[in-house]
C-alpha cells in the first residue's frame, strides 16, 4: 500500500497539473442480504467506500491513470466468511483495487501496471464485477480474484495482452510462505461483437499449487450476449498429489435498450479428479437501474446435483446499491 501511495504522489506533482484535473470519484454504498435456504441462515453485508479514477497528463498527452477503491465493509452473521475477516460479524477496511497503469511507453513497449488489481484470466479480465452480485467464480477456482503485484499490458492493432506477476497474498502486500501468481491473457480487441481470449495461470496461493489454461469468448448480438469459458488444469493441495480439474461456464444475458434492466443466466460445471461426482450450478440474476445513482439487484444460485460434500447449494441474494 505504501508503494502505491508513494507512486501516486510522485505522479501527481505540479508539473503534471493540479491533482483534481481529470479526477473522477464517487461514494459507493451497498446493503446485501443473503438467504441460504439449505442451512436456514440469513446474513448481511454492508459496504461504504470511495471509488476514484485519475488520469495523469503531461504537455505531450496522457501518461497513465490510477484507480483507487477503499471500502469499509461490515459483516452480519456471514457464514462462510472471506479470509479478509476474522469472524461472521467482523468489519474491515477493504482495498478492492488500488493501482497505477503507466501508458506513456513507446509503441513497441508494454504499459506497466503496479498495485492491487484484478488478475488477467478469462472472462473477468474485462468485466467489472466489484460490488456486484454478478460473479464468474474466479476467487474459488483460481485462489483469488485480485492481488498485489506488477503487470504488463498493451492494446495493439489486432489483439490486446495482459501479463502479471503477483505476490499471492491476495489483500496483503507481501508474499506468504513463498506464495506467488503468474497470470496472462491474450485476446482479440474488447470492443468487437465477437471476442476470444486465451489465458494461463501458474500460482501457489493458500498453500495450493494451481496450473490452468483457458479459452473464453463473448458474442454480442443486438442486446443479447453469449459468454463462455472453458479451463483445464490441475491442483496440488498441501503438496500431496496433483489432481486434474476441468471447469466450464456458459452465460446468456440480455440488456434493455436503455440499459436500465439487465438479466443473465449461467451454467457452471466443475469436474475434479478423485471426486466421484461433478459439481453443476445454475446462477440467474437481474439488476435494475432505478435512476443514475440507485440500483437494485437480485440473484439466485442453485446446485443441480449432490456431491460428496452433501447438501446442495441454494442461495438467494438481494442488494441495494447507491453511488453518488
Amino acid at each position: 500500500m505504501r508503494t502505491f501511495i508513494t507512486l501516486l504522489l510522485l505522479l501527481s506533482v505540479p508539473s503534471y497539473g493540479d491533482f483534481s484535473d481529470n479526477l473522477r470519484w464517487s461514494l459507493d454504498a451497498s446493503a446485501r442480504v443473503n438467504n441460504n435456504i439449505k442451512t436456514d441462515n440469513t446474513s448481511r453485508i454492508y459496504a461504504l467506500g470511495l471509488d476514484t479514477h485519475k488520469v495523469f497528463t503531461s504537455s505531450t498527452g496522457d501518461i497513465g491513470y490510477a484507480v483507487g477503491q477503499l471500502y469499509f465493509t461490515k459483516l452480519s452473521n456471514q457464514t462462510p466468511f472471506s479470509s479478509l475477516f476474522n469472524s461472521p460479524d467482523d468489519h474491515e477496511l477493504v482495498v478492492r483495487e488500488a493501482h497505477i497503469n503507466y501508458t506513456a511507453t513507446p509503441k513497441w513497449l508494454p504499459n506497466i501496471r503496479l498495485g492491487h488489481f484484478t488478475l488477467p484470466f478469462g472472462l473477468e479480465a474485462n468485466i467489472d464485477t466489484n460490488g456486484r452480485l454478478l460473479d464468474y467464480n474466479h476467487g474459488k477456482n483460481l485462489g483469488t480474484k485480485v492481488d498485489w503485484g506488477i503487470g504488463l499490458n498493451k492494446v495493439l492493432s489486432k489483439i490486446e495482452y495482459n501479463i502479471s506477476y503477483t505476490l499471492g497474498g491476495k489483500d496483503k502486500l507481501k508474499s506468504i510462505d513463498n506464495y506467488y501468481a503468474l497470470y496472462g491473457r491474450m485476446a482479440s480487441l474488447n470492443h468487437y461483437d465477437f471476442i476470444i481470449g486465451l489465458s494461463f495461470l501458474d500460482a501457489k496461493i493458500d498453500n495450493i499449487q494451481r496450473k490452468r489454461f483457458a479459452v473464453d469468448w463473448k458474442f454480442y448480438w443486438h442486446t443479447w450476449g453469449l459468454l463462455g469459458e472453458i479451463a483445464i488444469g490441475k491442483d496440488d493441495k498441501f503438496q500431496q498429489k496433483w489432481r486434474k480439474e476441468k471447469y466450464s461456464l456458459l452465460e446468456l444475458n440480455k440488456t434493455s435498450i436503455n440499459e436500465q434492466l439487465k438479466l443473465y443466466g449461467q451454467y457452471i460445471f466443475t469436474d475434479r479428479e478423485g471426486e466421484s461426482k461433478n459439481l453443476q450450478l445454475i446462477n440467474v440474476g437481474v439488476s435494475y437501474q432505478i435512476d443514475a445513482k440507485l440500483e437494485i439487484s437480485l440473484a439466485s444460485r442453485k446446485q443441480l446435483n449432490k456431491t460428496e460434500l452433501g447438501k446442495k447449494q441454494n442461495l438467494i441474494r438481494l442488494q441495494l446499491r447507491y453511488r453518488y
